[in-house]
C-alpha cells in the first residue's frame, strides 16, 4: 500500500511539475508586482 501511494505521488509530481512551477512563479511575480506598485505609487512622498 505504501508503494502504491508513493508511486501515485511520484506520477503526480512528475507529470505536473511544469504547470506547478508556472503557477508558483506566476504568483511570486504577482506579489512582487503588487509590492512595487504599493511601494512607488502608494507612497505620498512627492518632492
Amino acid at each position: 500500500m505504501n508503494q502504491l501511494i508513493l508511486g501515485a505521488f511520484y506520477d503526480n509530481v512528475n507529470k505536473n511539475v511544469g504547470p506547478t512551477l508556472m503557477w508558483v512563479f506566476f504568483f511570486l511575480m504577482l506579489i512582487e508586482l503588487l509590492y512595487v506598485m504599493f511601494k512607488y505609487l502608494g507612497s505620498g512622498d512627492s518632492k
